[in-house]
């Protein structure tokens, strides 16, 4: 019979830590308004257990997620292949690792060990707290909760909510996990409260209405593109747009929950399912970056003409239009940086667990949802994409999308071909797995 468990433990940061996700936010929090946690849920067969970790975080570099699974390994004897470890990609949390948005951050040291430990207590938990369940696979749809941020209509996005539902053996849901694409993006960079957004407001209502010791965990999906409809760019440089207030998180939150508890139902559990994980690497094409030297030298000359038409008090669209400038030449520069010693590719792990008839394909991207959406459609089996696990490299953007730029193409390390490479590698790990 299967097992399930549940554990989570706060990662709430002190007042005063850096908030990660917009690059234009230089204050730091000045308090919390919703406490961040990581989230475990443990499925265990008595031969291949799965963990499936969320956190409250932007996102997590592949060196932290190592230290993680060790960790979580030496606290419940789970190898790497069976612990899946994501990223909400919360805007209201802690800086965790450097990106192209804090490319001078660091993840505080103190911090990281508390972090760390609470990673590792919510997974030894949730194997400790282990108990005869039933387990089933099962999805909802809701609108009006994601936006496709670079076209004019709001269109494509994926309104497929994913669930793992968990019952007891005397047929009560214990708990879910739910999985649903879209950017955690409704408060801006004007909030400087420690908050998890949206999905704070999701988990705590489906807790709330499954009742006393039930559980949720959250995990995006293919959100790249995939907001409010707030633009990126303006987002990135500061400006402040209308309607980004925490009624308004928990407004989409609301929404979100409705619609996965009123799918939960539906949704047939079974004490036998079986488990698998693997993981693979795949080798991803990246874009040819100029020389180190030239890349600093362009991201100073556009920081000191933004900083020259903002100190003559030049029209709006001039300045605005200088910072992007600005941002888009620190993006190049990062990335120039980072990667001098790839050789022309970007090595990342894409990681398949599967649950009965069902597959979850973890990337450590922002896929777009087009992406996404193809993946779900070409596969063979019913498919779930979780996007921001394991690591991370920023944007994933279609081969189409390279051709019309912006922010999230400049924020990508791949070139066009990568779309069709990673298709490829989901489908060959799928007969894999189902073999």
């Amino acid at each position: 019979m299967l097992t399930a468990g549940f554990g989570k433990a706060s990662i709430t940061p002190p007042a005063g830590t850096p908030l990660a996700g917009y690059a234009a936010r230089v204050d730091p929090s000045r308090g919390v308004h919703d406490d961040l946690y990581a989230r475990a849920l443990v499925l265990d067969d008595g031969r291949r257990p799965l963990v499936l970790v969320s956190v409250d975080v932007l996102a997590l570099s592949a060196d932290l997620v190592r230290r993680l699974r060790d960790g979580i390994r030496r606290r419940t004897g789970v190898t790497a292949d069976g612990v899946m470890i994501a990223a909400t990609h919360t805007h209201a949390g802690p800086v965790t690792m450097r990106t192209f948005c804090h490319p001078d951050e660091r993840m505080d040291p103190a911090y990281a060990e508390r972090f760390a430990a609470a990673v590792e207590q919510a997974a030894a938990t949730a194997w400790e707290s282990r108990a005869p369940s039933r387990v089933g696979i099962g999805s909802g749809t809701v609108s009006g909760v994601g936006v496709n941020r670079r076209s004019p209509g709001g269109v494509p996005v994926d309104e497929e909510i994913g669930l793992i539902k968990i019952e007891d053996i005397a047929g009560r849901t214990r708990g879910a996990l739910v999985n649903f694409a879209c950017h955690p993006t409704v408060l801006g960079p004007d909030n400087l409260l420690v908050s998890a957004d949206f999905p704070f407001y999701a988990i705590a209502r489906i807790e709330e209405r499954l009742g006393a010791g039930s559980f949720a965990l959250f995990v995006n999906g293919a959100e790249g593109d995939v907001s409010m409809g707030h633009s990126s760019e303006l987002s990135a440089i500061g400006v402040i747009t209308p309607g980004r207030t925490f009624e308004r998180a928990e407004e989409l939150g609301h929404r979100l929950a409705d619609a996965a508890l009123e799918a939960l139902p539906g949704i047939a559990c079974l004490d036998a399912q079986v488990l698998a994980g693997i993981r693979t690497t795949l080798a991803l094409p990246l874009k040819t970056y100029p020389p180190l030297k030239e890349a600093a030298r362009a991201a100073a000359e556009a920081a000191a003409e933004a900083d020259r038409l903002a100190a003559a008090g030049a029209p709006w669209a001039e300045v605005g239009a200088a910072r992007t400038r600005r941002l888009y030449a620190s993006i190049m520069r990062y990335f120039a940086t980072e990667t001098r010693d790839l050789n022309g590719h970007l090595p990342i792990e894409v990681q398949a667990v599967r649950i009965g008839d069902a597959l979850f394909v973890g990337a450590p991207a922002e896929l777009f949802v087009e992406i996404g959406l193809r993946l779900k459609r070409e596969a063979r089996q019913r498919l779930f994409v979780i996007g921001l696990a394991n690591g991370y490299i920023a944007y994933f953007p279609t081969r189409a999308a390279h051709a019309t730029g912006g922010y999230e193409v400049i924020s990508s390390l791949v070139t066009e071909e990568a779309e069709d490479r990673l298709a490829q590698h989901v489908r060959a790990v799928e007969a894999q797995v189902f073999a």
